[in-house]
C-alpha cells in the first residue's frame, strides 16, 4: 500500500540538504507553504536565525537507495518588492 504524506499548510519540515545560498544547512526547519502532488512536492519558506525570510525551496519525495527520501529540486531567495 502505497504511503501517504500528511503535509499540510503552516507544518514543519526539515530541509534534506545544505543551501548555501540561503546560509542553509542540512536539517534547518522550514514552514510548509503549500504541497502538491499528494503531499509528494513542497514549497517551504526558510528564515533565517533572525525570523526573516531567507528564501524558499522546493522539496520532491524520490525514489533512492534507502527508498524515498525528500530532495531539494529548486530554491529562489527572498526578494522584498
Amino acid at each position: 500500500m502505497p504511503r501517504t504524506y500528511a503535509y499540510e499548510e503552516l507544518d514543519t519540515v526539515p530541509i534534506p540538504q545544505d543551501i548555501p545560498e540561503f546560509g542553509v544547512e542540512a536539517g534547518r526547519v522550514g514552514v510548509v507553504d503549500f504541497t502538491y502532488d499528494g503531499g509528494r512536492g513542497l514549497h517551504v519558506e526558510v528564515s533565517r536565525t533572525d525570523g526573516s525570510t531567507a528564501g524558499f525551496v522546493q522539496m520532491e519525495l524520490r525514489e533512492g537507495e534507502a527508498g524515498e527520501v525528500w530532495h531539494v529540486v529548486a530554491y529562489s531567495p527572498f526578494s522584498p518588492s
